[in-house]
């Protein structure tokens, strides 16, 4: 089992890495999922998340892909979409991700696993998925 605190990580790259480790069958539990960083400009990461959210059938509006709106689903929507594309696999695959907000008091005293490799330097314009999530009106 590895617990993973992905506070001030780029999104993408951590997303990566957890995919590979589901693959070769690691159960991974990622703590501090709202802290993750989206980098590129605010306003055209505002507005590709709103174009997901807010994507449904003409024929029938209340039909159509479903997007969450908080960030420990955001992350595992996007772990998910790294993993091996045959249904049955990656659904179960994917049922050894657990990914919380917060860190919950079961693992506060676990010892935690952080890529420093994948930190976000300051230079950069990004944003936080708690702060995409409070944009799109996210509540959890």
């Amino acid at each position: 089992m590895m617990i993973v605190n992905v506070k001030g990580l780029i999104a993408g790259r951590v997303a990566t890495k957890i995919a590979k480790a589901i693959i070769n069958g690691e159960k991974v539990i990622v703590l501090k999922a709202q802290d993750l960083i989206i980098t590129g400009n605010k306003d055209n990461i505002i507005e590709k998340f709103k174009v997901r959210v807010n994507a449904a059938v003409k024929s029938n509006p209340n039909y159509g892909p479903k997007y969450s709106r908080i960030p420990s689903r955001m992350f595992r929507k996007m772990v998910r979409s790294m993993l091996p594309t045959k249904q049955n696999t990656k659904d179960t695959m994917i049922k050894s991700l657990m990914v919380y907000n917060e860190t919950p008091a079961e693992f506060a005293h676990e010892k935690a696993i952080t890529y420093e490799e994948f930190k976000f330097n300051e230079r950069n314009n990004a944003m936080t998925l708690k702060e995409i999530a409070e944009q799109l009106g996210g509540k959890w």
